[in-house]
């Protein structure tokens, strides 16, 4: 029987359920910590949505049904669907919070709704290891809804003749149910048993912020001028232009998206986040090109010579060149991840969580400025963050969300990103996105090539996935088959160590989130190769557990390119 929910505290889901009438299930593979409650896990194929983000998914074995161990909770619960006397479940899991109905140590259920003819759905909740595993038993028939409950109920005596109607529109409706929904699965969800979820449907176009007048406080500059578009998106576009002689970038957003305005003009405003290899903000204004003036502006430090996309489409760069990019890159994320004190300013860590090629400017000395702090977060630190500090996340989904996919680390694909540290994570998460932009620059070096001719410029992926790769396709390469861009072997042979560029770049894309390198330790890794005869050995105690290297090591614009800001 295909069914639709809608719950309180559980995702929306879709037909086509399998059953599974409810086998004994004793978990010799998991064994919940005190302080933790452990639930038996299992969502019906067609689920759109999911509550795996209330807890951490255990290994379980290689199928169904699986464990997960709680994280907001102590609470588990089940979902059976009752149909002419079968029972199947739908949905077990986590709760998001406890409730007093938690308080049962078995599986007890209760109606809840009627979702069809002849169905009921039962629910339970009960607050002990594993007790979602099976319901104790089911209420008595002729019981089949709560008080008030708007389900059709069976008529006593009705004719044979009009069940058959009603079933065959019933399966009629069914079937081009099926129909439609196995043609947005197929379109939609990976063939890999495993694999992420389906891609979820394209956002409504935001209605205009109507939340308080945010443009009391904002200048309409007179002398800001607008010379020509160099980027526009679906709400925002970035123009050259001049203010008061001064070449800068205007990155203008619609009235729909002064939500995002707003968020990334709090991190630009953070107090100390002026630095060499970060975008530099100049002030936040409104008005428009056009007449009348109109929108939210953040005016920056324009950088003629575009992205780094653009740049290494258009360019080659000799070893010199590629190592300046490349260590100045690495110390724009190291300055932007770090926590500091400075002149009596606090400024706190800060995840990028979208850093692309096309979010990395090129500067007129070749170095590189990191942009587009849109998706950018700041994260918890040893030091109380100031009240005026952005707004932290309110739950999982806010800190898995992540920017550009062909960028994204493993985890964020594979939705297993460590909430318990989120802040590490996602620095993790961000230096996985540095391995990627290092290996396209160094892609375009001639030094590197024994003919002396790079091929081609070509995006991260681009060689094994096309210019256009999903999400699916995404997840089966680099988590799935733990695949990486190709290092080709005469990259071993002009440093002197020979295996020091694939060393690096396999410590920074690491599958493993905990074993990457910090980026604090990329800068440090990058100037022993970029200026060798000055390179010292690291102290045993380096900080943020940046590996020591060996005394070897220490001595030794396109169609797929933009530059949002």
């Amino acid at each position: 029987m295909k069914t639709v929910l809608s719950l309180p505290w559980a995702a929306a889901f879709a037909p086509a359920f399998i059953p599974i009438l409810n086998p004994p299930l004793s978990p010799p593979w998991a064994t919940a910590p005190p302080s933790r409650r452990t639930c038996v896990f299992f969502e019906a194929p067609g689920v759109r949505g999911s509550t795996k983000t209330l807890g951490k998914l255990l290994d379980a074995g290689p199928g169904p049904p699986r464990v997960i161990r709680c994280l907001y909770s102590r609470c588990c619960f089940g979902i059976w669907n009752l149909t002419q006397d079968q029972a199947q479940v739908e949905m077990q899991g986590c709760r998001d919070s406890d409730e007093p109905d938690c308080e049962s140590p078995h599986c007890d259920l209760s109606p809840r709704a009627h979702p069809s003819p002849g169905s009921t759905l039962f629910t339970c909740s009960c607050g002990t290891d594993f007790c979602n595993a099976n319901y104790s038993h089911l209420p008595p028939p002729g019981n089949p809804g709560t008080p008030g409950s708007q389900g059709p109920q069976a008529i006593p005596g009705e004719s044979i003749w009009m069940a058959l109607v009603l079933l065959g529109l019933l399966v009629l409706l069914l079937l081009l149910l099926g129909s439609i929904i196995l043609a947005l699965r197929q379109r939609k969800a990976c063939s890999v048993q495993g694999g992420p979820e389906p891609e979820p449907e394209p956002e409504q176009e935001p209605e205009p912020d109507s939340g308080g007048d945010w443009s009391a406080e904002l200048p309409e500059l007179s002398e800001l001028c607008f010379s020509q578009v160099i980027w526009e998106g679906g709400h925002t576009a970035v123009w050259a232009g001049q203010l008061r002689g001064r070449l800068v970038a205007i990155k203008a957003f619609s009235l729909r998206a002064v939500a995002q305005f707003q968020a990334e003009r709090a991190v630009y405003e953070l107090p100390g986040l002026q630095h060499d290899h970060i975008v530099r903000f100049i002030t936040a204004s409104r008005g428009g090109p056009g007449s009348p003036p109109c929108g939210p502006l953040l005016v920056l430090e324009l950088h003629p010579k575009g992205s780094l996309c653009q740049y290494l489409t258009q360019h080659t760069s000799d070893w010199g060149s590629s190592m300046r990019m490349a260590l100045s890159l690495a110390q724009g994320l190291a300055f932007l991840h770090e926590e500091r004190w400075q002149d009596g300013q606090y400024k706190p860590g800060i995840a990028h969580r979208d850093l692309s090629s096309q979010n990395v400017l090129v500067r007129e000395d070749g170095s590189c400025a990191i942009g587009d702090l849109g998706l950018a977060l700041v994260l918890p630190g040893l030091t109380q963050p100031p009240t005026w500090a952005p707004t932290q996340p309110r739950g999982p989904a806010a800190i898995m969300e992540a920017g550009t996919q062909r960028y994204m680390a493993p985890e964020l694909l594979d939705k297993t990103l460590d909430l318990q540290d989120w802040g590490t994570a996602l620095r993790q998460a961000d230096v996985y996105s540095l391995a990627l932009l290092l290996w396209e620059i160094l892609s375009r070096c001639p030094d590197l090539r024994p003919d002396s001719r790079p091929p081609p410029f070509q995006l991260a992926y681009e060689a094994e996935l096309g210019s256009t790769p999903t999400t699916c396709e995404l997840w089966t390469l680099a988590v799935e088959e733990r695949r990486r861009p190709c290092i080709p072997s005469t990259w071993h042979s002009f440093t002197t160590d020979p295996g020091s560029l694939r060393e690096l770049l396999e410590d920074c894309w690491d599958a493993d989130p905990e074993a990457r390198l910090t980026a604090e330790c990329v800068q440090q890794r990058l100037a022993a190769l970029a200026h060798p005869q000055e390179a010292q050995p690291f102290p045993e105690s380096f900080a943020h557990g940046c590996p020591p290297l060996c005394p070897e090591d220490c001595l030794s614009a396109p169609p797929h390119c933009h530059s949002p800001l």
